[in-house]
């Protein structure tokens, strides 16, 4: 299986919308099965300027000034034509609809636009829209790259007394290690924080609902943020401990520090879930269309507080479940149909392609567009119909056939590619264990008639270290040099070497001629002798599956009134007896008609 024919999720591709209109750009998102076996694909959707609202196009304009260099200055139609925007909704089709693969990326200022024009296959996004509000808005997932977005460092560091700024301004001291208290007695500080904690969670008819029983308010009353808290009081009351002590039980109530995990209700988590299924961690989306009574930094807290609970680790493992059972790549064969909408062969005879100006071409089409542009009869060949399907735009004059593109486009015949030669070559290890003795580890004679068997590789290992420890460097290179072919010598060449150098054949090696050869008394297994011909007897032989068999494999031509089909009818006799035997009688003598009874 071809790479090119296999697809994951993640993967870039073009998707067929009809024999007539450019490809579709998607993104699959998801391999899915359906119930009657076919294949189907979660795609996200990517948008080209022609599927865009006209009010929204001059801000598109807008945010690519930017990004115009010099080389793309001079193509404007074709950086138009590799511009894409992200519309962050979802379909499912078919894999048959798929026609190949593409490149998507989001384009930074690092990159020159000319660079994804030169490549083909390959588009570029910076903008999302919104079907709904007909609006364009920045990717979040973008990097600042560039050096709009770099830090001026200053050459020469600043003198203490040269630097006005006041530290009170830039941060706040939220703990100091200057103080009095020693470490157990912060210890103790904090147990007594986590004792009221866990006795206002007990009297708070909220948290009640929450945590109905002891242990859970003692597990709440543990957690980080009654911790910070208490730290932070102590800090506050300048480290006495008195005083802090006394302000855990200000106003004669005890002190409740929540978290987000506490404050939130079960619907909101429950909308938290849906929006994190949907979106993932989008948290501006998801402030913006599940939780918007909340604040960002408010979700992203309770994002990580959710992700030490049983309930993430619980969806962890229903999502890794889910995932096993799900289609991880999917193969789609080559499409092989190009020529669908391509115009007969009589209507396009001596058709010149408008826009690269050719005159050969395996199909032609109609140029779209053509006829509303009052330009009817207008042909393209099959090169720049593939870009028009691909990009959506044709730009006269600009197509080159030096791009390729119908030798890349899947389904299209290549030439054929030379075979490569595979050489298995063997390690030093099992050069080193060819010459091990013969032993319970390894027999080389064995090992060669069943090469399927597994080796103790290990035990391998410690022999060949066994066998080469104690031998020097000329010694090694003797045993792993390669052995010359053995040279074996002729018959002739052994006689002469034993003293008989007579070239004369004695008669005794003769061959003695077949026929000369003496005959046994009696022959074991002689040949039969040809037996005569049956003599045909002359009339009309009586068998009617004969006579029937002889009139069709004549044609009807030999004995007349020959039956084409045989009935045979039982007889009244016949009806009797076989209502007077019992059923297993019957069958009994069913499977063995041939055998006589009484």
């Amino acid at each position: 299986m071809a790479a090119n024919n296999m697809y994951r999720v993640g993967d870039y591709v073009y998707v067929d919308q009809g024999p007539a209109v450019p490809f579709g750009v998607r993104r699959i998102d998801e391999l899915q099965k359906s119930a009657t076996g076919n294949v189907e694909m979660e795609v996200m959707i990517y948008l080209r300027r022609l599927d865009l609202s006209k009010d929204v196009l001059p801000m598109a304009d807008e945010n690519l000034k930017e990004f115009w260099d010099e080389m793309s200055k001079k193509y404007p139609a074709q950086v138009h034509e590799r511009e894409l925007f992200l519309s962050k909704t979802t379909e499912t089709i078919s894999a048959t609809q798929i026609r190949g693969k593409c490149s998507v990326g989001l384009l930074h200022k690092a990159e020159s636009l000319f660079s994804y024009i030169k490549q083909e296959d390959t588009f570029f996004y910076t903008l999302v829209y919104d079907r709904t509000n007909e609006s364009l808005f920045e990717d979040r997932g973008e990097i600042k790259i560039g050096s709009s977005y770099q830090a001026d460092v200053p050459t020469e560091m600043i003198r203490p007394e040269d630097d006005t700024r006041r530290f009170e301004d830039l941060e706040d001291l939220v703990w100091s290690p200057d103080h009095n208290l020693g470490d157990k007695v912060i210890d103790q500080f904090l147990v007594i924080a986590r004792s009221v904690g866990t006795f206002a969670r007990a009297v708070d008819e909220a948290s009640t609902l929450k945590q109905p029983s002891l242990h859970m308010s003692a597990a709440a009353a543990s957690r980080d943020i009654t911790l910070f808290h208490a730290m932070e009081l102590l800090h506050n009351c300048k480290y006495d401990f008195s005083r802090a002590s006394l302000k855990l039980v200000e106003n004669g109530s005890p002190k409740l520090s929540c978290d987000q995990m506490e404050d939130w209700t079960t619907a909101e988590a429950g909308l938290f879930e849906e929006a994190m299924e949907k979106y993932g961690k989008g948290f501006n989306e998801i402030w913006t269309d599940f939780l918007p009574w909340k604040t960002v930094k408010n979700i992203v807290e309770y994002y990580y507080m959710w992700k030490t609970t049983d309930r993430y680790v619980q969806q962890k493992r229903v999502k890794a479940v889910e995932s096993e059972h799900k289609l991880k790549q999917v193969y789609v064969p080559d499409y092989a149909k190009l020529g669908d909408g391509a115009v007969p062969a009589a209507a396009a005879a001596g058709a010149v392609c408008l826009c690269c100006r050719t005159n050969t071409s395996q199909a032609w089409y109609e140029m779209p567009g053509a006829e509303l542009a009052g330009l009817p009869q207008c042909k393209i060949c099959q090169v720049c119909w593939l870009a028009y399907r691909k990009y959506s735009a044709m730009t006269p004059g600009g197509m080159n056939k030096d791009f390729g593109l119908l030798t890349k486009f899947p389904g299209v015949p290549k030439g054929g590619k030379k075979a490569t030669t595979l050489f298995l070559m063997p390690t030093l290890l099992a050069k080193v264990a060819r010459k091990l003795p013969k032993s319970k580890v390894i027999w080389m004679k064995r090992v060669g008639k069943k090469p399927f068997r597994l080796l103790d590789q290990e035990a391998i290992r410690a022999a060949c270290c066994k066998l080469v420890a104690d031998k020097p460097p000329a010694k090694l290179k003797q045993l792993l040099a390669k052995k010359k072919p053995k040279t074996y010598i002729s018959l002739a060449k052994v006689t002469i070497n034993c003293g008989y150098n007579d070239p004369a054949h004695p008669a005794w090696l003769v061959p003695m001629a077949k026929d000369k050869l003496p005959q046994p008394a009696k022959e074991a297994f002689p040949k039969r002798a040809p037996q005569p011909a049956t003599p045909v007897k002359n009339g009309v032989s009586q068998n009617r599956i004969k006579m029937a068999s002889a009139a069709r494999v004549n044609g009807g031509k030999g004995t007349k009134n020959a039956p084409e089909e045989i009935f045979f009818k039982p007889t009244k006799v016949l009806v009797a007896n076989r209502n007077a035997l019992t059923n297993k009688i019957i069958k009994k003598l069913a499977r063995r008609p041939t055998k006589a009874f009484n």
